[in-house]
């Protein structure tokens, strides 16, 4: 027709609408031909006996995982797995003596440890509800006119790296017990040597924290006696004397044992593989030798 325009190559010609298709659940409902085909088929389908049934249940598996050792699968908090890192490292690398005496392994034995901590734990510093009550005490006595001045306070352990030091050197530490495990070791790494040259006895105990509860702390680096009780002087005597066999005495001991150089499970087994080609080849040279 004159004046219609033609249709654009490739582009369709819209039709009619079309009807959208019934649903599949309606005619079921309805008990259409599906529904009828689906009876068909059961009646059809023959069951072989020799064939049972074994439905599927997938939460469950078949038999139980394995027990295994997850360790290397665990995601470790930071500071384990640097103490783990540190403590390999210093089984790996040479210890200079200074610092490998306060290796665990040159600590003072359970025994002695509990001997040096029940003496200590005489002499724990008061609380601040115990010198409140004293000092009230001691105030009432005075307003009653009895004589408080020639009094003396109680005898304490004195704890600090700075106050134990000052005292000595000005040898009024009668015993030192350091802990092994002070981090930085700078801080304690002066002191055995500095006890010998000022003929202190000291000595290395096991844990900062148990030093700690000594003094009330969580942690402590070194603790002193300067004054004992006269009932307490002859175990202070005997356990000095044992004490500086240990450690004052050792010095040239102590002064020459290097810690560290430990292989790991590898290292070594690779140098046993080594050991023993060479023997292999030894051993045939010699028998060379000998045919020859």
């Amino acid at each position: 027709m004159v004046g219609q325009k033609k249709p654009a190559k490739g582009k369709k010609i819209p039709k009619g609408k079309k009807v959208a298709p019934t649903p599949a659940a309606l005619i079921d409902a309805a008990g259409g031909s599906s529904a009828k085909k689906a009876q068909k088929e059961e009646k059809e389908r023959v069951v072989n006996p020799l064939f049972e049934k074994r439905p599927r249940n997938t939460s469950k598996p078949k038999r139980d995982w394995a027990k295994r050792d997850l360790t290397r699968f665990t995601k470790w908090p930071r500071y384990i797995t640097l103490q783990r890192q540190k403590a390999l490292l210093l089984q790996r690398l040479k210890v200079p003596p200074p610092v490998y005496q306060f290796n665990k392994r040159q600590t003072l034995d359970s025994h002695q440890a509990r001997e040096v901590l029940a003496l200590l734990n005489k002499y724990k510093p008061e609380t601040k509800l115990a010198a409140k009550l004293r000092l009230k005490k001691q105030a009432e006595e005075q307003a009653a006119g009895k004589d408080v001045i020639s009094k003396k306070k109680p005898l304490v352990v004195q704890q600090g790296i700075n106050k134990v030091t000052t005292l000595v050197e000005q040898k009024k530490a009668k015993l030192v017990v350091i802990a092994h495990d002070v981090d930085p070791i700078e801080i304690v790494l002066f002191l055995p040597a500095l006890c010998r040259k000022m003929g202190v006895p000291y000595c290395i105990l096991k844990s900062k924290a148990r030093l700690g509860t000594v003094v009330r702390r969580k942690t402590c680096t070194a603790v002193a006696l300067t004054e004992v009780e006269s009932a307490d002087k002859n175990n202070l005597a005997k356990l000095i004397d044992v004490i500086k066999s240990h450690y004052n005495d050792r010095f040239d001991d102590i002064r020459r044992s290097w810690g560290g150089g430990a292989l790991s499970r590898k290292a070594l087994a690779r140098k046993q593989k080594l050991e023993k080609a060479k023997a292999k080849e030894t051993k045939k040279a010699e028998k060379a030798a000998l045919l020859a």
